[in-house]
């Protein structure tokens, strides 16, 4: 499926944005980029590429991404979170990572600021995360890339 994300960049070095540029050129499925001051509007075919690989690589570079940070309170606290930020990955376009704090059962969900939230909550249900509560939901500057 093709998509057309906005992607706001948190930098105005013109040098760092043609890096960004040069960099995505090299991702296979991106079909488009174009900069509008700040705001990097990328087309991409899903089957190849996802949200996910085009935010890291862009946080890989050094450079800050503004994204949608939600915390959810989950019912259980069994979860391999490395199995569910796969298959969520792969289930709903936008969505970036996954933290999950065992202790305080919190799973913070970092994705694209127009990701469907009802999507992710279902998606997470349908992968036998059961959610109790969304507690923050916020735009967040996220300046540091998955390892």
């Amino acid at each position: 499926m093709e998509v057309t994300r906005v992607i706001k960049i948190q930098s105005s070095c013109r040098d760092c944005l043609d890096t960004v540029l040069r960099t995505m050129s090299t991702l296979d499925g991106i079909l488009l980029m174009k900069f509008f001051n700040n705001e990097l509007v990328v087309t991409y075919e899903t089957s190849n590429v996802s949200f996910s690989d085009i935010a890291q690589l862009v946080l890989s570079l050094g450079i800050g991404v503004l994204l949608r940070k939600v915390i959810m309170i989950v019912g259980s606290r069994g979860i391999d979170i490395d199995v569910v930020n796969s298959s969520l990955g792969r289930m709903v376009d936008g969505v970036v990572d996954l933290q999950y704090d065992q202790a305080t059962a919190r799973l913070t969900v970092i994705m694209h600021p127009d990701t469907d939230i009802n999507a992710v909550i279902n998606g997470l249900v349908g992968l036998g995360v059961p959610i109790r509560e969304v507690t923050v939901d916020e735009l967040s500057q996220i300046l540091i890339a998955r390892s």
